[in-house]
């Protein structure tokens, strides 16, 4: 079996864009970013369906570069590749001859972009990277760098489940004394129908990210409760939009905690779909789903709150 983290990706807009992007971009007031905004699924489905004919080039922030290709011909809008975290290795042979070679260690991505999902998946292989996020950071800036020119960037979030909320309160039985949320603009609509209406609606009303901070009398803690609607509604908001919640636990003066961070919701699919989309295996009619079709349930088929 194969394993994945679940990631979401938001899309943001560049109102003003900063000195180095303008020059790189004479042009950047003719771009209507509010055009650019409303095709933004479909000017990402135009980059990804161009990489499949020719690879564009993937790298970190810093600009180091990545070797990714897509396995199999993308389809409805889903698209499969392996990213490779490429190293030269040494071979020694019996006759004590050496030779170095490109090793080719990578991982399976897998993007679904069909409208109302937004979702990605990263396998997790410690032998190509040690960690989901290094890929997802990759991801997050060849996207932002290819689609800059519209004044678009692109945001990736690991989910967690709602039980690490409730796992870290309690470990600590005093309580918190205080706790924040931040929400960050969303533009996806499964994410938007899990928080409660007037969070959305604030959001919406100032054009912004959204924070929410609980803070307790002197000496107290705040009050959670899990049959609070509105309290759970915040924690389902958080998680399934992967924003971390700061708690600061009580009589631990500047010792917050970010649940979330490092949490993943990890789900598997069959090693044998993969080996069976890279040598292009099709069913027998009426003998079961193809290989890229249980890729796309795979994608889909996944709660907008997960519990754990």
């Amino acid at each position: 079996m194969s394993k994945f983290a679940i990631y979401n990706y938001n899309f943001l807009r560049i109102i003003e864009p900063n000195e180095e992007h303008q020059l790189e971009f004479p042009d950047w007031e003719n771009v209507n970013v509010k055009e650019s905004f409303e095709n933004r699924q479909q000017l990402l489905e135009e980059l990804l369906l161009a990489d499949f004919e020719k690879p564009f080039p993937f790298e970190n922030a810093r600009k180091k570069p990545y070797w990714h290709k897509q396995i199999v011909k993308p389809q409805d809008n889903v698209y499969v590749m392996r990213v490779a975290n490429v190293t030269n290795v040494t071979i020694t042979d019996e006759h004590l001859l050496s030779q170095k070679y490109a090793d080719y260690r990578n991982c399976l991505v897998i993007i679904d972009n069909r409208p109302g999902i937004q979702r990605i998946a990263i396998e997790q292989k410690t032998m190509a990277f040690s960690h989901t996020k290094t890929v997802a950071n990759i991801l997050e800036a060849s996207f932002c760098k290819l689609l800059k020119c519209k004044l678009l960037k692109v945001k990736l979030s690991a989910v967690y489940g709602t039980n690490v909320f409730w796992e870290t309160l309690g470990k600590y039985p005093k309580g918190f004394s205080k706790v924040t949320f931040h929400f960050p603009h969303l533009n996806l609509d499964r994410l938007t129908k899990v928080m409660d209406k007037y969070l959305t609606t604030a959001r919406e009303d100032w054009d912004s990210d959204l924070d929410f901070t609980f803070g307790a009398n002197e000496g107290g803690a705040v009050k959670i409760d899990r049959n609070n609607q509105r309290q759970t509604a915040l924690i389902a908001g958080a998680s399934s939009a992967g924003a971390w919640i700061k708690m600061l636990p009580k009589g631990e003066k500047g010792k917050a905690i970010l649940c979330g961070k490092d949490q993943y919701v990890v789900r598997e699919l069959d090693s044998e779909v993969f080996n069976d989309l890279a040598i292009g295996a099709q069913p027998l009619p009426g003998m079961g789903q193809s290989a890229m079709d249980k890729v796309k349930v795979f994608m889909k088929d996944m709660p907008n709150v997960f519990t754990h």
